[in-house]
């Protein structure tokens, strides 16, 4: 007897009230909750005050496909995390509170995931609603890399914003790093540590899901000088993944691309953001090693390196079909 495919849908919040209603609304439309599908909301917020919370329960208390958790600390790694320890579904769906999804988002994620089971992780397109940028993609970007494998579209990274994984392997992988990436890099340092573990990450191009450009508090569009920011990430991804131990072609010109727009000043940005997260660095040197030490590691991807290796990629996701059969199995077939 087949059971229905179970979900638990984990919405990292902060402030931005109306939004966050309006993203766990979406959610709930969505074609077959509960139907052809089970499924529950779980909201973390690191909001420091009830403003966020005293809506939420206004409004869905009375659902028990709700719940709502405040972790008590900030931080994005640590929302996801939370909602993930607290999920009862093999399915996690991470949905950033500024997202909305179409009907039939979640149904062709769960579709998309029963359907090859050497998937371990799922992304889609993320357009961009509102804004300058309103109707361009969001991701995938023009940098993102893909293989093609029998039907199905393996990609790089997954960026945050929207991902599909199953509990099992989230867990196993290590949750996303609350101690170094908390903040921002967590999409970049747990893809490449998915598939230094053997699981592979794919992009379905039938999927949607919208990136609200009005939503307040965003932390990507509303800080200064992201790039510091950006520089700061790149460089402890570089350390934390082995990219200065050999020289490698993408990363290089990943690295020049993202600081070119800063013309003659690019290097300059790129070191002064170090410098203004010095002591942030130092202080996670010794995180990073004592990771490094415990990462799983079947295949040896450097950051942003991982499809430089065509033939190391295809053989990852050739096991990965006997490595998530009981994953699978149990998710869609019991």
């Amino acid at each position: 007897m087949h059971k229905k495919p179970a979900v638990s849908v984990i919405v990292p919040s902060f402030k931005r009230v109306d939004q966050t209603i309006k993203t766990i609304q979406k959610i709930y439309n969505s074609r077959g909750w509960q139907e052809l599908f089970e499924g529950e909301i779980i909201v973390t917020d690191s909001t420091q005050d009830n403003s966020l919370k005293d809506p939420l329960m206004d409004i869905f208390k009375e659902r028990d496909d709700f719940s709502y958790y405040n972790p008590g600390i900030k931080g994005i790694s640590i929302n996801k995390n939370t909602g993930a320890k607290k999920a009862k579904n093999p399915i996690l769906i991470f949905c950033d509170s500024d997202m909305e999804v179409e009907e039939d988002t979640i149904l062709k994620t769960i579709e998309t995931l029963k359907k090859d089971k050497r998937i371990s992780a799922l992304m889609c397109n993320v357009i961009w609603r509102g804004g300058k940028d309103d109707g361009k993609y969001d991701r995938p970007k023009e940098e993102d890399r893909f293989i093609e494998e029998s039907g199905t579209t393996f990609v790089e990274y997954i960026y945050s914003r929207y991902m599909a994984t199953y509990k099992e392997v989230f867990e196993d992988v290590g949750y996303y790093d609350e101690k170094v990436f908390n903040m921002r890099g967590e999409g970049s340092d747990l893809s490449t540590r998915y598939w230094r573990a053997g699981y592979p990450m794919a992009y379905n191009k039938d999927i949607n899901v919208y990136h609200m450009a009005e939503a307040p508090d965003s932390i990507a569009l509303r800080i200064p000088n992201p790039e510091w920011g950006v520089a700061k990430d790149i460089f402890l991804l570089a350390y934390k993944f082995g990219n200065f131990e050999e020289e490698g072609n993408y990363f290089p010109q990943n690295l020049k691309k993202i600081f070119e727009k800063h013309g003659e000043k690019s290097s300059f940005k790129l070191v002064q953001g170090i410098a203004k997260f010095f002591d942030f660095v130092i202080e996670s040197k010794k995180e990073i090693d004592k990771q490094k030490e415990e990462m799983k590691c079947e295949y040896d991807f450097k950051f942003q390196e991982i499809f430089s290796d065509e033939e190391k990629v295809l053989d990852c996701i050739k096991n990965a079909e006997k490595k998530l059969s009981e994953t699978h199995h149990n998710t869609f077939n019991n």
